[in-house]
């Protein structure tokens, strides 16, 4: 019975130290792995030493990029097409004598007055429109107002030959004698306008009942009437 403690206790022993021997033997193992691990790319590059500038490989000549040729001014590439291998010449500098730079100074010294000139011109024409527009709104004011009057003098007239009738009908009813006195102290123009609208028969008897220098200037004065009738003239023309 004391032999199975015993036997237990050392297999205890044993299983410890088998333990122990497996785990240095992995540690071993971690140690070795972790130093065959190479360094990173970091501590490498800071590890190793700088080369200098001149020990650098240059590259192969393959491995530059080429370069494409500036591309020439489109106006040189169409002077090219137009005339290949003719080369380009400077256009020639226009030069003007004194003579004809005056000239031209003279020309458009010209051309401006003239440009004033029209303008004035077409300023006036402008002017005698409105006023042309202006008269001719005048006229026809004045047309109106001259038909106005005439419509006013034509029952003027009318009345006024209403009047005289009137008159000539009395004096005709009258003895020649006693119109001949009232007819005397008339003026000359309403005894003309009187006498010219009689008939001659009443004309003459009033007449020979006159003062024969007055008969005699009342000849004269209606001859005189008559001929204007005779020339033209309506007011002047007997109604008898």
């Amino acid at each position: 019975m004391r032999l199975k403690p015993r036997l237990l206790h050392m297999l205890i022993v044993a299983a410890g130290l088998t333990a122990v021997a497996r785990v240095g033997a992995l540690w071993h193992d971690a140690g070795v792995a972790f130093a065959q691990t190479p360094a990173p790319a970091a501590q490498t590059a800071q590890a190793a030493p700088s080369k200098p500038a001149s020990e650098t490989p240059a590259k192969p000549v393959s491995e530059t990029p080429a370069t494409a040729p500036a591309e020439a001014p489109k106006e040189a590439a169409a002077g090219d097409t137009l005339s290949p291998g003719t080369p380009k010449s400077a256009a020639p500098a226009t030069t003007y004598s004194d003579a004809e730079v005056k000239l031209l100074q003279d020309l458009a010294k010209r051309r401006a007055e003239l440009d004033q000139r029209a303008d004035e011109l077409t300023q006036r024409e402008t002017l005698l429109k409105a006023a042309e527009q202006r008269v001719d709104e005048k006229i026809d004011q004045l047309k109106q107002m001259q038909a106005s009057v005439d419509a006013s003098l034509g029952k003027v007239d009318a009345q006024e030959d209403k009047r005289l009738d009137s008159l000539v009908a009395i004096y005709t009813n009258m003895k020649p004698k006693e119109a001949a006195t009232i007819l005397s102290e008339l003026d000359m123009p309403v005894l003309l306008q009187l006498l010219t609208r009689m008939k001659d028969r009443t004309t003459s008897a009033i007449m020979a009942a006159m003062d024969p220098k007055k008969a005699q200037t009342i000849t004269m004065a209606l001859a005189q009437r008559r001929q204007s009738a005779a020339a033209g003239d309506p007011a002047a023309s007997p109604q008898n």
